[in-house]
């Protein structure tokens, strides 16, 4: 079945600008007497990430449940994430979101979506690891919908002959809904598109199980490697990245739950507290920073949705970005700096020039503002015209004579004309922008977005 929530339980991010790859990591196993937990924190952290965001987005989507009741149900964000949003890090302000987290150890769900030829929509499936493993939407089905039979890895049957098989490689699984909003007018057509989405669990399906361990803090050792070993244990661990925990076992690494930190001895405690600072703060600077810049960039890469055995890349962005999209619905590009290399400053005023031409894309692009968090998440910024995001669809968009975008940032009004200003906030920024369904140039690395310059 299906739930309606007013509440603003998910922005996204959905996400992501300037994650990009590191080197992966050999695949020796470890010894016990050095395990090596950089590379076990690495694992496990998109699980800590994922169990939060289920329970997170459970509770604020409708308190007077328990959370058990809350998951395989469809919840809609009715209006376009603003300043309060703070649900999912690096959230966009083009799209409306509807979300779901789909519990498929008790049996099948079957989803309904909707034919939707007129405008941008995309339905990504992410497992527990934070992998995106099926989308539907205007790229990848040409905007077709149609019934689909979503299972969990130990599922044995035979899909209805009205509905196309999914498996999932863990019984958790995120569904988030993107659908493109012109502007406020446009919100009512668009809400009348989320109602057409549906969950429809199979009849004769067994209970559905929540997550026991509370994964709120994500500088708490003890609650991150929890919350990880529980979602461990939730799935079958002979498929998908759940095969590969052994390889972290001298660290403690096992399917687990409440206690199993408790569990481990006191030295390996001690290892585990100890790292958790360094390796969160090596991950914002992972996300941050990235290894291909472009143009005073940070570029995300082929790998985000996919990440194989990247898990570095795989935890930066869950925690700076978590939900990004697939390489072919999206390329990220985030900065931190402006073209000559400094901090970007709010004090300070900043131009991008878009071209002409725009930007290389069959979908649409956008520019967004974001405050840094001192956890290493990005959220809007509140500003007195509630803007924090600016695209071709802004309204009172000014074009340069040669038909170039100058867009503004800076604290202050821009007299000359507010269709260009995207206000900044008073600390800390990022800058991202979005191509969505980038054409080749783009996910070649043959594009370069234009630098922010200082004014």
């Amino acid at each position: 079945m299906s739930g309606i929530n007013s509440n603003p339980m998910v922005g996204r991010r959905t996400l992501l600008a300037g994650a990009a790859t590191l080197a992966v990591f050999p695949s020796a196993a470890m010894s016990a007497s050095t395990p090596d937990l950089t590379r076990a924190f690495d694992y496990a952290y998109p699980l800590f990430e994922f169990s939060r965001a289920m329970q997170r987005i459970g509770q604020l989507a409708d308190p007077t449940l328990p959370l058990d009741q809350r998951l395989n149900r469809i919840y809609h964000r009715r209006v376009l994430a603003d300043a309060t949003a703070r649900q999912v890090t690096a959230p966009n302000n083009d799209t409306i979101y509807s979300s779901c987290f789909f519990e498929l150890s008790g049996g099948p769900v079957r989803l309904r979506v909707p034919d939707i030829i007129d405008r941008y929509f995309s339905v990504t499936l992410m497992n527990a690891f934070t992998d995106n493993f099926r989308t539907i939407g205007t790229q990848a089905t040409k905007g077709r919908g149609g019934d689909f039979w979503l299972v969990g890895p130990d599922w044995i049957g035979k899909a209805p002959a009205d509905a196309t098989l999914i498996r999932s490689e863990t019984n958790d699984v995120w569904m988030l809904i993107r659908i493109l909003v012109a502007g406020p007018a446009d919100l009512p057509a668009v809400r009348v598109l989320q109602d057409k989405f549906a969950v429809l669990p199979a009849p004769g399906r067994g209970p559905v199980r929540a997550p026991k361990v509370r994964a709120v803090d994500g500088t708490d050792a003890a609650q991150i490697f929890d919350a990880a070993t529980e979602m461990l244990s939730r799935s079958s661990d002979r498929v998908g990245q759940a095969r590969r925990w052994r390889r972290f076992a001298a660290s403690g690494i096992r399917p687990g739950g409440a206690g199993s930190f408790a569990a481990l001895s006191p030295a390996l405690q001690a290892a585990w507290r100890a790292e958790t600072p360094r390796s969160v703060a090596r991950l914002r600077e992972t996300f941050t920073a990235g290894v291909r810049q472009v143009n005073g960039w940070g570029a995300s890469t082929t790998e985000v949705g996919a990440f194989g055995v990247n898990d570095r890349l795989r935890a930066a962005v869950a925690l700076s970005g978590l939900a990004a999209l697939p390489p072919d619905e999206a390329m990220y590009f985030s900065s931190v700096r402006d073209h000559r290399g400094d901090p970007l400053d709010p004090a300070r005023r900043y131009r991008i020039r878009i071209p002409a031409e725009g930007i290389p894309v069959d979908g649409f692009w956008s520019i967004t503002m974001y405050a840094a968090e001192p956890d290493g998440r990005y959220f809007f910024a509140a500003n007195p015209i509630q803007r924090y995001s600016v695209s071709e669809r802004t309204p009172g968009l000014i074009r340069r004579p040669d038909g170039a975008i100058d867009i503004i940032l800076s604290r202050d009004p821009v007299a000359e004309s507010e269709g260009n200003w995207l206000p900044t906030p008073d600390g800390p920024m990022r800058v991202s922008l979005r191509a969505y369904v980038p054409r080749a140039p783009i996910r070649q690395g043959r594009w370069s977005p234009p630098a922010i310059e200082r004014l």
